[in-house]
């Protein structure tokens, strides 16, 4: 976690008066690490984010696992690809060496894209008129 500005400049003017790094830990209540940290540094201005400028392991084998998971739309729910039988069948049948968790990222990505109406949901609302009641005992 990154910590405020003025911080940053009361660490650097302390440092630049001499006092320790242990001192100004103590006096701001901070970690000596982000002392040296922040003390060491040349350039204080924030770094703007970079572009993923490369792409992902699993990128060139995406249509292969979309049309597993789009057949697996039609299969019974016990019989549909795991993550970790995606993983399994990506490594044996293709040439890709990417780690278990970038299957899993991508696989958690495709099934929130693709939910059906029903799982979008997640609850049917009830309305009943006033003075009437409902009662399941769960049989």
């Amino acid at each position: 976690m990154a910590i405020p500005m003025p911080m940053v400049q009361d660490i650097r003017r302390l440092d630049r008066q001499g006092l320790s790094r242990a001192q100004i830990a103590r006096r701001l209540h901070v970690d000596r690490g982000t002392v040296a940290k922040y003390a060491d540094m040349r350039d204080c201005s924030p770094r703007p984010k970079t572009d993923r400028r490369y792409g992902s392991k699993i990128d060139p084998y995406t249509h292969l696992v979309d049309s597993w998971l789009e057949a697996d739309r039609l299969m019974p729910r016990k019989q549909r690809h795991t993550i970790k039988r995606v993983h399994e069948r990506l490594l044996a049948e293709t040439d890709y060496d990417g780690e278990y968790s970038t299957t899993l990222r991508y696989v958690h990505r495709w099934r929130e894209a693709n939910r059906s109406g029903a799982d979008q949901q997640g609850f049917i609302r009830l309305d009943w008129r006033a003075g009437s009641m409902q009662v399941d005992f769960g049989l």
